[in-house]
């Protein structure tokens, strides 16, 4: 059977959803592992968590905190009745990445990040990267208020990228979150949002 990948990982939200196919239904779970690519599930040290009805209607819904990392997701349900408790077949999909990026022509920015989600409902963040710079992010930076001179150091255009999850063969749903941190006068300091007039961008995985 494949080990699940070490969750010392970030994870990110993956939102799952159960619709009763008749009435009676007193709870559902999600029971969820994850494997190597393409390996068998170890149920050893999974996780489960609670399916809560949404709406009043039929519909159940839980977020599976899945590693940050390029796995296979199984998942299956467990259903409970006054009369029964059966299980569902165990479903598997492939858990991939993809990189984002943002150019900054003018150096406006000190840093930037990514908010997406992965099933068009659960919001996620990376804190996305600058090329050049020998930190990955603000918080890493030797002083927190030095951000400011060691990204105007950097040749222009500056480039931030960050990777964003999901199952393979979905679409990713993103915008931007935009940070001038560190400037000399605190009054230029400031954030923003940028997500296409409400549309957001989007990728396929």
């Amino acid at each position: 059977m494949g080990t699940p990948p070490v969750t010392t990982a970030p994870v990110f939200g993956l939102r799952k959803t159960w619709v009763d196919p008749g009435p009676g239904i007193a709870m559902v779970w999600a029971h969820y592992t994850w494997s190597a690519p393409g390996a068998a599930p170890d149920w050893t040290d999974a996780e489960q968590v609670v399916l809560a009805p949404s709406g009043g209607g039929p519909r159940r819904t839980a977020v599976l905190e899945v590693p940050r990392t390029e796995a296979s997701l199984h998942h299956f349900f467990f259903v409970v009745t006054a009369a029964d408790r059966a299980a569902t077949p165990v479903f598997t999909e492939d858990i991939v990445a993809r990189e984002i990026t943002y150019a900054d022509p003018d150096g406006e920015y000190t840093s930037v990040g990514v908010m997406w989600n992965a099933d068009g409902e659960t919001p996620n963040y990376t804190s996305m990267a600058m090329d050049g710079l020998p930190f990955e992010s603000v918080g890493e930076a030797p002083e927190e208020g030095s951000i400011y001179e060691f990204v105007r150091a950097q040749p222009l255009p500056h480039v931030f990228r960050g990777t964003v999850w999901g199952v393979r063969g979905s679409s990713v749903r993103y915008g931007y979150h935009l940070i001038r941190h560190g400037r000399p006068d605190p009054a230029d300091n400031a954030e923003s949002w940028d997500d296409n007039a409400g549309a957001g961008w989007v990728v396929e995985l």
